[in-house]
């Protein structure tokens, strides 16, 4: 199978077998978060039986995932932009140039995972929060801004992983970006 090379993110990316198997981990990391408790404990395994109901999906159409976002109307420029949960640890983040910046964060106890729906922006990742705080929330840490770290640009169909833990903060939003958002507890000990 032949390939192209295209310079993304500072480096050569192949749209081989190999980047599909890629973005392919990013369907893999929404698909377990939105499994949450189920696969988390072998009691709750155990608990599910062939012959018992299993629980219905969680469906959410674009219209009204769409409607919802512009009911927010200028929220989306503010810090946290707007989201529409579809599902505990799943939802639709949107944000939008202009407002107040937004903030860096970081999941100390969570795996993020983006895949960008619409728009584009600048994504800072890596490096430390600046100016460092204490949390408030011992899976939420925000700050003004990242010290360090890698910054690149994002657009519509890039998916982004973010493990516990990773300074992450749109520097720069280009008109609007709206982003399907999953984030994954990971255990802890």
């Amino acid at each position: 199978m032949t390939s192209s090379n295209v310079r993304r993110f500072g480096r050569d990316v192949s749209h081989s077998i190999a980047a599909r198997r890629l973005l392919g981990l990013g369907a893999l990391a929404v698909l377990l978060a939105m499994l949450g408790p189920l696969h988390s404990t072998q009691a709750a395994a155990q608990t599910l039986s062939t012959t018992a109901d299993a629980p219905p999906a969680t469906i959410m159409n674009w219209a009204a995932i769409s409607a919802a976002l512009e009911k927010f109307g200028p929220e989306t420029t503010a810090a946290t932009g707007a989201a529409v949960t579809v599902s505990p640890g799943i939802s639709v983040r949107r944000r939008a140039a202009g407002g107040q910046p937004q903030y860096a964060i970081i999941h100390p106890l969570s795996i993020e995972v983006y895949q960008i729906i619409d728009g584009g922006g600048t994504l800072v990742t890596g490096g430390h929060l600046d100016p460092p705080v204490a949390p408030d929330n011992p899976d939420l840490v925000r700050t003004k801004s990242i010290v360090g770290g890698v910054t690149r640009k994002v657009a519509k169909g890039d998916v982004i992983v973010m493990p516990p833990g990773t300074p992450h903060w749109f520097s720069a939003v280009d008109g609007a970006i709206t982003y399907l958002e999953a984030r994954i507890p990971v255990a802890t000990r």
